[in-house]
């Protein structure tokens, strides 16, 4: 018993949050880790301590969902561990479409080619993993059956897994109590999505050493693709960058997203004397998008307006009109004093359209700058880096306009869009669609060769291109059909 407790405990700890358990009165609870089941014993992790104790105690439910568990985790044991590549989110996010790996030459040890058998991977949060990301000795807990809908070709049975037993087991079990019996509804549609890439263009000013680059906080949010600084017709890959001070706290920063990356430019000289007062006139120096929105025009548009009101976290208000196709620039003072900066990010592809950034006023008729103060006093918090220097300030404005664009780059970032797709549902008929607690998954499909054979899909003549029923053809000899 205690070998075997130590094994399943290797397996299912370490990936899962503890699960609330009940008495079999329903008078206490207590949150522990399912480890195993032996006969009238049950087996749970409490705060990292294996205690054992007779699985009468618990509630009827908590009973059914130990044994369940336990017969998973044996199968589990079973299949071993597995080398696997994510292809990609299904389209409502629950889980990943993954493919196994299959070695070229098992003998020699040779590489792998992630091209095996389709299977949906249960995921708690979809954005925890990326397309391409392949994982070595990943023990996989069976959860069932789906029906997979991919964009070309037809539907298919795939098994579907978790990555620790009590999240397999309770999908498993709230499949089937879904169900009502209805052999069809036990294996759930999952399917691919038709994605559309939509294309961010913003505005960026490098602020510090390093290739430190402000942006806008909206063209990162809800999770981007790829992110690059593009300058003089080159793309410089950019990551995120969270600032901390020398003793390694956070710091606060202004209404801007900081990002390092290594286009060679210096910092912009945009360090203002003095901040803006309300009613003070100010300038907003913006730029709009080349032709091949890869850069922008060297003329810049310049408009006029007043400060109205100074908002929360390093931000103020002002009335100058703003083209909507510039995607930022500077708000600058009589004498050429910069006193912040705007983005307007632009968006292209999915839905067509371009919008501003999120978060922006909605009193019309008012723009958001973020005060170059703010951005001077936070740099001086970080190491390295120090406060923004001042530029040669002039009342001529186009000069402004030119010299401040030396330190401005093109941020673009590219998204995913799921388009929704609406699908007739089939029949699913057969042993393949359940999986009895304790038994294998069901296997993924079945494929008929042209001489009318039919290979299951752990066969090595197994085709997904012909897919068919478990009940054409003749079974193959090899693995039974």
């Amino acid at each position: 018993m205690k070998t075997r407790l130590l094994m399943a405990l290797g397996m299912a700890i370490g990936f899962v949050h503890a699960r609330e358990w009940k008495s079999a009165d329903g008078s206490k609870t207590v949150e522990a880790i399912f480890v195993a089941v032996q006969g009238d014993k049950l087996a749970l992790n409490l705060a990292g301590k294996t205690s054992i104790f007779p699985i009468t105690a618990f509630a009827a439910d908590d009973q059914q969902f130990a044994k369940n568990a336990q017969a998973i985790t044996e199968s589990a044991t079973k299949l071993g561990p597995q080398a696997f590549e994510f292809a990609h989110p299904v389209e409502d996010g629950s889980g990943w479409v993954c493919r196994l790996a299959l070695k070229t030459d098992p003998k020699a040890g040779g590489p792998k080619l992630f091209t095996g058998e389709a299977f949906f991977l249960l995921t708690k949060d979809v954005f925890a993993h990326q397309k391409g990301q392949r994982v070595e000795n990943q023990v996989l807990f069976g959860a069932g059956g789906r029906t997979y809908h991919p964009l070309a070709g037809d539907p298919s049975m795939v098994r579907a897994f978790a990555l620790n037993v009590e999240h397999a087991t309770q999908a498993w079990m709230d499949v089937m109590a879904a169900s009502g019996g209805d052999v069809a509804k036990q294996a759930p549609n999952v399917l691919e999505p038709d994605v559309e890439i939509a294309t961010k263009h913003g505005f960026g000013i490098v602020i510090g050493k390093g290739g430190l680059v402000a942006i806008d906080p909206a063209i990162v949010k809800k999770g981007f693709k790829s992110l690059v600084i593009h300058h003089d017709g080159k793309d410089y890959p950019a990551t995120l960058f969270s600032p901390r001070d020398k003793e390694g706290a956070d710091i606060k920063t202004p209404d801007v997203q900081l990002v390092t990356c290594a286009v060679p430019l210096e910092a912009a000289r945009i360090g203002a004397k003095k901040a803006a007062e309300v009613g003070q006139n100010v300038f907003a120096i913006s730029y709009e998008l080349n032709t091949g929105k890869k850069g922008f025009y060297s003329k810049a548009t310049v408009t006029r307006g007043i400060v109205s009101r100074f908002g929360t976290n390093g931000s103020f208000q002002h009335d100058a009109r703003l083209s909507p196709e510039n995607p930022g620039g500077y708000l600058v003072g009589e004498k050429g004093d910069v006193f912040g900066f705007f983005f307007q990010t632009q968006t292209s592809g999915g839905s067509g359209r371009k919008s501003s950034s999120d978060d922006k006023p909605v009193v019309e008729g008012l723009g958001t700058g973020v005060s170059t103060q703010a951005i001077s006093a936070m740099l001086e918090k970080i190491p390295g880096q120090g406060v923004l220097r001042t530029g040669a300030a002039t009342e001529d404005m186009e000069a402004n306009g030119k010299a401040l664009l030396a330190s401005s780059v093109l941020v673009v970032a590219t998204f995913e869009i799921n388009k929704p797709r609406k699908i007739t549902a089939p029949k699913v008929t057969g042993p393949a669609a359940t999986m009895p607690p304790g038994g294998d998954p069901p296997p993924a499909g079945w494929s008929l060769s042209k001489a009318g054979v039919r290979h299951s899909s752990k066969c090595q003549y197994y085709n997904a291109q012909y897919p068919c029923q478990p009940t054409e053809g003749r079974p193959c000899k090899v693995c039974g059909g």
